[in-house]
């Protein structure tokens, strides 16, 4: 078996600026997002991702030297033997702030900390492969704060956090370079309860459970067709879908006062839902100098049978900017779109999203 390593380890930790909004029905607070703004950060969004892909598409068929052979003509040279790739990101987000009691502006003094791990591991044969992405996202606000007799207490709380796995089987079906069938399977969930925050009768936060590992948690098992032109860009159609949808924790319906959560009944453990699922994927170094890399991902679910026509969708979007050696600028964002998460009459989006400079190393 050959192996090899084309992506390096790297670490990135910042400490400079941070800032992030975060409208998340499992989170710790919520910070309102106006419909107008990000309707116009998604547009924006959609036509740089269509931008950088026409302008990859033309530099693959120009025969350029940026153009990487795709999948397809990738095994047919490699002598037909399994070929093993992986690597891993790390990075973390530091900020400190602060003011007096007696600062006239308002405000509290507090510790953010967040981290996140991408991780990926591909294999593959001569019309086959097998392909594993897994990432992390997990965050902490630690705040002091007064209540109104003037005593000082902290509020430790969650800003972020998300897990998703994603692992696809793959298998070359036409002469067409790209195309074949696929079975994948998704998952994401939360690592840590969640909380949502309210003051007491002496005015301090004080948190109730409102979700846990699992409780919301989704899996996705698809069959379909995939086309992968580039090895930098792929669609993927699941025509044949199953969402299972899971509430482990029963405690939470008692404490929520809900009859269902998530189209999970009391008692129940799982929603089983059949359907469609759309997945794109785009990555994408730009500039002269590739100094700064692009990541898109796109997964939507449209069941066979619904009340609404809406689809199910979740973003992941990500922009490193290389400023020099052991300094980037990098902005991350994960959107959600799921009426089913949310209670009714709540907005269907959950937004959060990270902006930071910071200094970088590779091992």
């Amino acid at each position: 078996m050959m192996m090899k390593r084309p992506q390096r380890l790297n670490c990135s930790i910042s400490f400079t600026m941070w800032l992030q909004r975060n409208n998340s029905s499992q989170g710790i607070k919520d910070v309102g997002c106006p419909k107008q703004i990000f309707a116009a950060e998604m547009r924006l969004m959609f036509l740089l991702v269509l931008g950088l892909l026409f302008s990859q598409r033309a530099e693959a068929f120009a025969g350029g030297n940026d153009a990487e052979p795709t999948k397809h003509q990738y095994h047919r040279d490699s002598n037909a033997h399994r070929i093993l790739t992986y690597g891993a990101d790390f990075g973390s987000t530091v900020s400190f702030s602060g003011s007096s009691p007696n600062w006239s502006s308002g405000g509290f003094n507090n510790i953010t900390a967040n981290g996140f791990m991408s991780a990926f591991a591909q294999v593959k044969r001569p019309n086959t492969s097998f392909d594993n992405i897994f990432k992390v996202n997990l965050g902490m606000v630690s705040a002091r704060q007064y209540d109104n007799y003037g005593v000082r207490y902290r509020v430790n709380k969650k800003n972020i956090d998300n897990v998703f796995l994603d692992s696809k089987l793959g298998h070359t079906v036409s002469a067409q370079p790209g195309m074949s069938i696929f079975g994948g399977l998704n998952f994401q969930t939360q690592m840590l309860p969640g909380f949502r925050y309210s003051r007491n009768v002496i005015g301090r936060e004080v948190g109730t459970l409102n979700s846990s590992f699992m409780s919301q948690g989704q899996t996705q098992f698809a069959l379909g067709m995939e086309y992968k032109p580039l090895p930098t860009f792929y669609v993927r159609m699941g025509y044949v879908t199953l969402k299972q949808t899971y509430v482990l924790n029963q405690l939470l319906y008692e404490i929520r006062n809900e009859a269902t959560i998530a189209r999970v009944p009391k008692g129940k453990f799982l929603d089983n839902q059949m359907g469609v699922q759309i997945q794109m994927g785009l990555q994408r170094e730009l500039g002269t100098k590739k100094k700064v890399t692009m990541k898109f991902n796109y997964l939507g679910f449209a069941p066979y049978v619904s009340e609404d026509a809406s689809l199910d969708s979740r973003i992941d979007f990500a922009l490193v900017a290389k400023i020099s050696k052991y300094l980037n600028v990098n902005y991350t964002l994960i959107s959600i779109y799921d009426k089913d998460l949310v209670k009714p009459g709540a907005s269907a989006w959950q937004n959060s999203w990270i902006f930071g400079l910071g200094y970088s190393f590779k091992l």
